[in-house]
């Protein structure tokens, strides 16, 4: 009789228990399923998903994130800019914004998210080069880049403009160009172990890869940049790293405005602009002017 009765209270602990197990399991799936969605949604709804930084070109002025709609357009000065139609993944573009009238602000906004950059100038001006960098973790294939200008509060109209995005090689260390001529500018990277990447050697035993060389020996390809990449599921060797940029030729371009991006895990875009005017020296191994060294 004894085990009869101790089978029959065991039926009744495990009815009892499978419920509450059930539920359990149920609020913690729950509970993770919010715990990812939010992150995700939230990201989603930031311009720093798409445009990580603006500055001007001589560094007196960096952009603020606000909250917020963008600004609509009004009786403002009317400011335009040049946005190149493709852009590089963790890249930057340096462009001219001008208007007729004086202006004191350039504002840069995404459609549908919450915030946008505002640009505030320490003087008014009727022209200013200003940098616009972008994330390594754009969201979207293509989008769409808005750009006004304002004296105080009141904008005028608004530029808005259709991006391409190049999907290069991104992760924890990120060394790309962009310029704005035919010109063959070369990126050469030499990495803590000594090596030099680039368009004669475009990987190192280290990982880094040179995955995007445009308008090798003058013939124009659209992109206008390159980019050297040790991707995330990659550790990236540590030490000092040195990044050069080479006019190879200036394919019968007057002048060459270029912009290098450097990217490392955990901290802010550096970038840095220069100019070139001279023919080119169709250089190899070792040549082109010392841009950056940083330590990974």
């Amino acid at each position: 009789m004894t085990q009869p009765r101790f089978q029959t209270l065991f039926v009744q602990l495990l009815r009892l228990w499978r419920p509450a197990l059930s539920l359990g399991v149920a609020l913690i799936v729950m509970t993770g399923c919010i715990e990812w969605a939010q992150p995700m949604q939230s990201s989603e709804l930031t311009i720093a998903r798409y445009i990580a930084a603006v500055q001007d070109v001589a560094g007196t002025a960096n952009a603020v994130l606000v909250k917020g709609a963008a600004p609509a357009a009004g009786s403002g000065p009317v400011v335009t800019a040049p946005i190149p139609s493709l852009v590089l993944l963790g890249g930057t573009i340096q462009v001219q914004a001008s208007s007729a009238t004086p202006f004191t602000k350039v504002a840069v906004a995404v459609p549908d998210v919450d915030d946008h950059w505002e640009l505030t100038l320490p003087a008014a001006v009727t022209s200013v080069q200003i940098l616009i960098v972008f994330s390594q973790d754009i969201p979207k294939n293509t989008f769409t880049m808005n750009l006004g200008g304002a004296t105080g509060a009141s904008f005028g109209l608004i530029q808005s403009n259709v991006v391409n995005v190049i999907s290069v090689g991104t992760g924890d260390v990120q060394v790309n160009i962009t310029w704005n001529s035919p010109a063959d500018l070369d990126l050469h990277v030499i990495d803590p172990s000594g090596a030099e990447i680039y368009w004669a050697s475009k990987t190192s035993v280290t990982g880094g890869n040179l995955d995007l060389d445009s308008n090798a020996a003058c013939g124009t390809d659209g992109p206008r940049a390159e980019n050297v990449f040790w991707s995330s599921g990659l550790i990236a060797p540590r030490g000092p790293y040195i990044v050069r940029v080479d006019n190879w030729s200036n394919c019968g371009a007057a002048m060459t405005n270029y912009v290098v991006t450097v990217n490392e895990r955990g901290k802010a875009p550096q970038v840095f602009s220069g100019v070139y005017t001279d023919g080119g020296d169709r250089g190899g191994r070792g040549s082109g002017k010392n841009i950056s060294t940083f330590q990974y």
